[in-house]
Formats: structure tokens, sequence, C-alpha cells
């Protein structure tokens, strides 16, 4: 085989620590075609033009990046990225200190080279992967009980998956027939980008002052999807049960609507965000599979803040959000309901001059800091107002800035519980309890408990002499077992272990521990 035993040994090695699958057939057949190639000089020649191209298309297929089914449909997107960006993500890929170590082991197989049979060696090192060592031993799997059980076979995982999505169709979460009535309010919901508990937990924020003003805190909260247009629509459909991530982009049923629900029984409708919404038609999502009609709020008044990952314009959250309140509080409406969304800790944005090649890996903490204390500053504002308001402060998805085994950095393929699983809180203003007793909700919950609990403060508000006590409301609240969904894997909890599926690979024990 040549140089390519050393392409396969460090393969090998690469399987056996845990990062990259190794698809025996393949490999094995393309090495089969290395060796006997020798024997014959077309099959020689043919090598010299092919086999660098399908070794490269191979340890792509074993890495953990995104399948090129994945990545051909949004080559118009990916070409939308800046350059700054592009030098960033190889950055990732490429870490100087594995080219550095490349070299060094490759130096060593050129000693060692001369005295040993290599391409033995690395025959017998693919023939190791059918054998139970290292990555390849059967895991273990525990069940609700943290009991050590068999892994369940894939027909009965399937049909857990299949039983799931029927139950959840069957779902509601909100009182469609009811009347906002009582003390007004408003409710905000604010749609944070990339942000998880394990995010958080990375930067040293997991106890941020924001979160000490709110009543309720979901510490167990699955997002479904680490992809900020499937995350969304879940969002606007939370009204009803977890959607099959097919369902998607299908037409909405449309009690599932939460803000068309909101409308009905008495809020005007709002939208704003931070972006233009054009990237990957985000808006257009927004609007055809969230049934979100409202026109959008005019934030090119606001201070600009960043560069996205696109190049285009991001504005300064608290000034977004503070504009937007100040045109509320001139407007009659008796009952707002406002959807912003902001992308400020998206992977790739950088400073608006973008003279400093800064990672956006490393400015993630401090971004992350000014997102929070934006917030925190825009609810002590609408608090002085006096008015009453309801503010739901729930993330896309994590950012995944924690490296891992199973992606790099910012890649958010799989959508694992680090990903998912995702802090949102509650707070009102204009309650005169200080300090704020949170409320702590920690059973697995989704949307469905976030549209369920909107529901009651509409049915009886949460404001005046003779509102409810916070804990009332937590009564019978909806759990949702954790399920996450992109386009081309599923993450499903079996027991208390968690279990992964993609379009390539059977269900198998996903390690969630970084």
């Amino acid at each position: 085989m040549g140089i390519w035993s050393f392409y396969y040994l460090i393969k090998i090695i690469l399987f056996y620590t845990g990062y990259i699958h190794f698809h025996f057939f393949v490999n094995a057949a393309f090495a089969l075609f290395l060796i006997f190639s020798h024997a014959n000089p077309i099959l020689l020649r043919i090598r010299k033009w092919v086999a660098l191209p399908i070794g490269i298309v191979i340890l792509y297929f074993d890495s953990p990046l995104p399948p090129l089914r994945n990545i051909i449909p949004k080559i118009s997107q990916l070409l939308d990225f800046s350059f700054q960006y592009y030098v960033e993500l190889l950055t990732r890929i490429f870490d100087w200190r594995v080219i550095a170590l490349l070299l060094g082991l490759y130096i060593i197989y050129l000693l060692l080279s001369k005295k040993l049979r290599m391409t033995t060696i690395a025959s017998l090192a693919i023939l190791s992967t059918l054998l139970p060592l290292g990555a390849n031993m059967t895991p273990l799997a525990y069940d609700a009980d943290g009991q050590v059980i068999g892994l369940p076979s894939d027909t009965e995982l399937t049909e857990s998956l299949d039983g799931f999505f029927i139950e959840e169709a069957s779902r509601t979460a909100f009182n469609r027939s009811q009347k906002a009535s009582g003390a007004p309010f408003d409710v905000l919901v604010i749609n944070v980008c990339s942000l998880a508990w394990d995010d958080l937990k990375y930067i040293k924020e997991d106890n941020n002052p924001l979160f000490q003003r709110f009543h309720y805190l979901f510490t167990n909260f699955n997002s479904a999807s680490s992809y900020s247009g499937p995350s969304i629509i879940r969002l606007l459909r939370a009204s009803r049960g977890q959607q099959d991530q097919r369902d998607l982009y299908k037409p909405a049923v449309e009690d599932s609507l939460l803000f068309n629900n909101l409308n009905k029984t008495g809020f005007q409708v709002q939208l704003a965000l931070n972006h233009d919404g054009k990237y990957g038609d985000l808006l257009k999502e927004i609007r055809n599979e969230g049934g979100m009609a409202a026109p959008l709020f005019d934030n090119t008044q606001a201070a600009p803040y960043l560069r996205g990952f696109d190049g285009s314009q991001i504005y300064d959250d608290y000034s977004v959000l503070s504009n937007w309140w100040d045109a509320r509080m001139k407007s009659s409406n008796e009952r707002v309901a406002l959807f912003y969304n902001t992308i400020s800790l998206h992977d790739g944005n950088r400073a608006l001059d973008g003279s400093r090649l800064e990672n956006s890996v490393e400015t993630y903490s401090r971004r992350a800091r000014k997102l929070l204390s934006d917030i925190d500053r825009f609810y002590a504002k609408v608090n002085s107002s006096g008015r009453q308001v309801v503010i739901v402060f729930i993330p896309e998805h994590g950012a995944a800035i924690r490296r891992n085994k199973n992606e790099i950095v910012g890649m958010r393929e799989i959508p694992s519980p680090n990903v998912t699983n995702i802090p949102v809180g509650i707070m009102f203003t204009s309650k005169v309890d200080s300090p704020v007793k949170t409320n702590i909700i920690e059973q697995p919950t989704s949307y469905l408990a976030a549209s369920d609990l909107i529901s009651r403060f509409v049915g009886k508000t949460p404001f005046g002499a003779n509102s409810p006590s916070t804990e009332i409301y937590l009564k019978n609240l909806p759990s949702t077992r954790f399920v996450a969904e992109n386009e081309d894997s599923v993450i499903m909890k079996f027991g208390s272990s968690y279990y992964f599926r993609s379009n390539d690979i059977n269900w198998n024990l996903f390690e969630t521990n970084n």
C-alpha cells in the first residue's frame, strides 16, 4: 500500500480513540484495491489518478462531519459565508497541533517502514476493527432506575420512536376558547440563537444574574432540534405535541400555532428581529411554517453591533428591544404578544470593522455576557414602566461551544442533549416579591409546557392582588420524553440511556459525556 499504510494506521488510531467511525467494508475494499493495483500496470496508472480523491471521500465518510447529501443542497447558503468565517472553520478542522503530531508520527512511520512490513501491519489493524476492542466494545445501557440492561433491538427502539410521535400528535396545550380578561398584560417571547445549559456551564454563566429574575426556570427543556429553522418552527407550533422533523415543512395544524392562539384570545401579535432574516430564508420560514403574518418591526434605527457569519448587519439587542418597547408604549393596544429573535451568539459573528481576525468561539463568552446583560437591562426598563408583562426567555438551541469527540466546535449536526437542553425562563414585571422566588422545573419538558403555561396565564392572569401563587400554574404541567432530530439523525432517550440513529447508521448507544 505504500504511504497509504500510514493513512490507515492514523485512521485506526482515530477510530479507537473515538474521533471517527470506521466503515469496514468500504475501507477494506479500498485497501485491497491499493494492494492488488501493484501487480497490474493498468490498475497502477488508474490508482495514481483516483486513489487520493477516493481516500479523501472515505475519510470524510468516516468523519463526524455532515454527510455530503446534506451539504450539497445547501451549497448556495455555504457560499454566503464570509471569507473570515471560512478561515475560522478551516482552523477548527485542521488544528496546527494535530498537523504537527501527524508530521511527528509520519517520521516515526518512515523509520519503522525500513524494518517492518507496514502493509501487513495496516491490514491487521483494519481487521482488528471487527474485534470487540476499545471503541468497538459493546457499551452498557441503563433502564429508568439506573440498572444495567441489555441493549434494546433496532425494532424496539424504532417502535418506541414511532409510538412517541403518535402520542405527541394527539396532545394539545392551549385553551383557544378562552378570552384574556382581568388585568391586561403583554407576552414577550425572546428567542435566542445558540445558548444551551452546556454552553453556559462552559463559560461559567449558568448562574448569571438574569436568571435570578426568573419566576420559572426549566433545567431539562429540550429544543428538539439543533438548527435555527426547525427550532423556531417548533416554538411557533408549541401548542401541539412534538412533530416529526419531516412534518415541520408541511402545513401547520391551525391550533398548533402559539401566536395565532394568542391573537385569538385577544393579543395583537408583533414580530421583531435583530437581523434581516434573509440567510436560509429564515424570515420566510417564520411566516410560512410558523404562521407569523405580523409586519416586521424596523430594526434599522437600532445601534449596529456585529457582522454576521454571512457579512450581514446584526443590531444591538438592547437597542432593538428598547426601540420596540418605546413604540409599544405609544400604541393603544391593550395586549401585545411579541416574538423576538436574536442571532447575536451565532457562530462566525465578528466585530463590525472586520479588521481583526477574531475567533468567534473565543468571543462567545463576551457576546453571551453582553446578551444576558442586555436582556436584564431591557427587563429593568420594562419593569420601570409599570406595565405588566410576561417575558419568556427561550433559546433555539445551543452553540456546541465545548469541544467533544463527536463533532468539531460549533457544529450541531448531531442533536445531542448538550446542544438541545436549553435554559428556559419566564419572568413577570411589576411583581412585588423581592427577591424573586424561582420555581425550578426539573421534569423533562419541551415547547408544549411553555405553551401550556402561557395559556394558563391568559386564562388566569398572574398579575393583580387576586392572582394565584406562581406554584399553582405548574400543576399537571405536561412532560415530554427526550427526542431530538435533524434532517439526517435522531437521538432518543430510552430508559436512562440515549440512542442515536442516522440514515447511515442503525441505532447505537450515544455517550453524552464530552
